[in-house]
């Protein structure tokens, strides 16, 4: 009897047992369904129940479009900033906002590019040069004098030749160029002599922009580009390490280099070409209407506002650097050819790198 209570206490305890982890397995069934279930919810908060990204802001929920720039807030670019900002939110009914980091909150112009390509900022003001490194037929924009004046900088840009540069930064990255501004023409200024010919740059050391163009450009002249940031040039220029700047006057003028800057020579080497860039998957992720009004804002601030108010602010700067004691050289036809004669090997080393159809536009 002992035996037969044993086994029914038995079977007993196993059935508590089966019944006990068919209720966990329910539970735990249970609760992963809940987990699966929540998942979902998420993915649909977040994608709007499959919407794009332009249906739900349609919708009118308010988007802020955030762009950067190493410039300081007191030059024109700056300024055409400001006009693009109110542009947009005007424009938009106050459904786009638009948040300026300037003095490079963002970082540095490469930083800013990059953040663009990568998706992790939505807009930017940057120095054309800097596209190379997305596509090497941007090169073609920092070559020494291939711009001779304003008027053909600006026929080039806005014509076939932009177009080109600006399909192909498409093509290769996920930056989209909206428009080509004006940062004026490089100068040089220095510390040891007054520079009226190509030769009178033997042995100088010259801060630049980080590039492999201007390292390329410096060699032909016979000098040495030293690649720095601008927050370091100041100092650089005290102690020594640098006798010179290549960069516009209004960099110039902005940085206080006319405190130190004992000669400056007109050369106008370069356009310094600025360019206004968003990030194709953001821009493709706006309303055909939001499109158009970051299209035309972009249009208005950076095409022609911005052009006009550069050639005063470089009057001004030019003035600055006079009233400094700042002695100027303006180099004759003569003196130019001499640069532009020494370039002819820089000219030579890219042509493998950038399409011949750019070059032949440019007349080279």
């Amino acid at each position: 009897m002992k035996d037969i209570a044993s086994q029914t206490h038995l079977f007993a305890s196993v059935k508590v047992i089966i019944l006990r982890r068919k209720k966990i397995m329910k539970k735990k069934v249970l609760m992963a369904m809940i987990t699966a279930l929540c998942l979902v919810s998420s993915i649909f908060v977040f994608t709007g129940c499959g919407e794009d990204s332009s249906e739900k802001t349609a919708s009118g929920d308010t988007i802020t479009i955030r762009l950067a720039s190493d410039e300081t807030k007191d030059v024109p670019i700056s300024k055409a900033t400001e006009i693009f900002e109110k542009e947009v939110e005007e424009n938009s009914g106050g459904t786009m906002q638009v948040e300026y980091y300037s003095d490079s909150a963002m970082g540095d112009e490469k930083e800013i590019a990059e953040s663009i390509n990568m998706g992790n900022l939505e807009m930017g003001t940057i120095s054309a040069a800097y596209m190379a490194a997305y596509d090497p037929n941007w090169y073609s924009i920092d070559l020494p004098y291939v711009f001779e004046d304003r008027e053909t900088m600006y026929s080039m840009v806005d014509g076939e030749y932009g177009k080109l540069l600006s399909d192909g930064l498409s093509e290769k990255s996920k930056i989209k160029c909206l428009d080509f501004a004006d940062g004026s023409f490089n100068i040089v200024l220095n510390v040891k002599k007054p520079i009226t010919k190509v030769s009178d740059m033997a042995g100088l050391k010259i801060r630049t922009m980080d590039s492999q163009m201007n390292t390329t450009i410096y060699n032909a002249w016979g000098s040495t580009a030293t690649p720095m940031g601008m927050s370091e040039v100041y100092t650089a220029l005290q102690q020594g390490t640098i006798d010179g700047v290549d960069t516009s006057p209004l960099a110039m003028v902005s940085n206080k280099f006319q405190e130190l800057g004992k000669y400056y020579t007109i050369s106008n080497h370069k356009a310094m070409v600025l360019v206004s860039v968003i990030n194709e998957d953001f821009f493709h992720s706006l309303t055909e209407e939001q499109q158009q009004i970051i299209l035309d804002a972009s249009q208005k601030a950076y095409k022609q506002e911005e052009r006009n108010l550069i050639q005063d602010a470089e009057k001004e700067s030019f003035g600055v650097l006079d009233q400094a004691g700042v002695k100027k050289t303006e180099l004759s036809k003569s003196d130019v050819k001499t640069f532009k004669d020494a370039s002819k090997s820089v000219y030579d080393a890219y042509s493998d790198k950038v399409d011949k159809k750019l070059y032949e536009l440019l007349g080279l």
